[in-house]
């Protein structure tokens, strides 16, 4: 087979794994870099092209889009820069029985794969982007703010060409019921298969030194943005004034909520900014819950990081949560756009440390038990073994 990977985590160790089972034919990593890798004879990978024109034209790229008045927010030369890297690769697809590649950028490479009378498969870690972009054009809606200044809005040819290749392709993978759900809206929900993704339970585990109950710390990770719900949560925990406790916010700040979050620290209420991933889970180590109040995922690895640390989740229904959560067991799901949901879950949480640790351990197995690293490769694979027998 050949497999083109982007930027998710969980794929990290599915390309070693095709080598050792001797199925990968090439692999394709999109990234700051673009390269091209095959197997050789020692069962691992060996670079043998990386098109280093990719690197210098979006650097060019952006450098000149950012100089230009009133495009600062805007994200348009993500799209060109989709097209070369798609341009570049589809000259290098080999003849294979599967070609699974990254949404965005495989457009001209499903036509090379399905050429070669391959099963084509393209990977959506998130929900149909016209759903997406539906629920975000509310947010901006509902809080005043022009589309235009809010940067998980996503360029309309990003959506077109999005779109092209899921009518294009035989299979969509995306990573939940929810996310499968957004493809059936749009008309595509017979392509769309869940495949759920994984998390390093070893980088992301419980904290050696056990946690510290002196302060109730709640943490949120993830891009301090409209389309994470983050206004909900900042209102809902104004309105708790829960004392000797802290609500921690991981992620770069986005200029549309600079107005919301000021005054914060006044509230307990920490922004930590942009941490690096390997950094990550010392904050979930060192919290006592984790909210997530999404408005708009698929099924946000952040819950399955902050289950693997130990902490019970409290995540909204549009956070793909309910894959991975059990009501009450290992933590908690609301409605989303609920300010009174979030507080009153959270003022339980508050109310009984005993029993939220012990969410917090039940968190740990359900991690350990379904949503490792290795548990997503076994299901991947299962899942080409499927497609090409069926």
């Amino acid at each position: 087979m050949t497999l083109g990977v982007g930027l998710a985590p969980y794929q990290r160790t599915l390309p070693e794994a095709l080598v050792r089972s001797g199925m990968l034919r090439r692999l394709f990593r999109f990234g700051v870099d673009l390269d091209v890798f095959d197997p050789n004879e020692s069962n691992s990978l060996e670079l043998v092209q990386r098109f280093g024109i990719y690197r210098s034209a979006n650097r060019v790229l952006w450098a000149v889009w950012r100089r230009l008045p009133g495009t600062r927010r805007s994200r348009l030369p993500i799209v060109p820069g989709c097209w070369m890297a798609d341009l570049l690769t589809a000259a290098y697809i080999p003849e294979s029985d599967i070609f699974h590649s990254w949404t965005a950028v495989s457009l001209a490479s499903l036509k090379a794969g399905k050429r070669q009378k391959a099963i084509t498969l393209i990977e959506n870690p998130m929900l149909h982007p016209r759903h997406w972009q539906r629920e975000v054009l509310a947010e901006c809606d509902r809080f005043g703010l022009r589309p235009k200044a809010c940067d998980a809005v996503l360029p309309a040819a990003l959506i077109d060409r999005r779109v092209r290749e899921f009518e294009l392709c035989d299979c969509i993978i995306v990573p939940s019921e929810g996310a499968r759900q957004s493809f059936e809206e749009c008309g595509c929900g017979p392509k769309a298969r869940v495949v759920w993704p994984g998390v390093d339970h070893r980088t992301y585990r419980l904290p050696e030194a056990g946690r510290n109950s002196s302060v109730f710390r709640v943490c949120c990770v993830g891009r301090v943005e409209l389309a994470k719900g983050i206004p909900y949560l900042v209102e809902a925990w104004k309105r708790l004034r829960l004392p000797n406790a802290e609500l921690v916010l991981v992620g770069e700040i986005r200029p549309e909520l600079e107005s919301i979050l000021n005054g914060c620290a006044s509230h307990n209420i920490r922004l930590a900014g942009f941490v690096a991933r390997d950094s990550v889970a010392e904050y979930y180590q060192q919290s006592s819950m984790f909210v997530f109040p999404s408005v708009n995922e698929g099924l946000a690895l952040v819950l399955l990081e902050a289950m693997a640390c130990g902490l019970p989740v409290l995540a909204t229904e549009r956070s793909g949560a309910k894959e991975c959560v059990t009501e009450g067991v290992d933590g908690f799901i609301v409605p989303s756009r609920n300010i009174d949901a979030l507080a009153d879950a959270i003022w339980w949480c508050y109310h009984h440390p005993d029993e939220l640790a012990a969410m917090g351990k039940a968190a740990r197995r359900k991690v350990e038990d379904q949503f490792t690293l290795e548990h997503y490769v076994e299901r991947q694979i299962a899942m080409y073994r499927r497609l090409v027998a069926g």
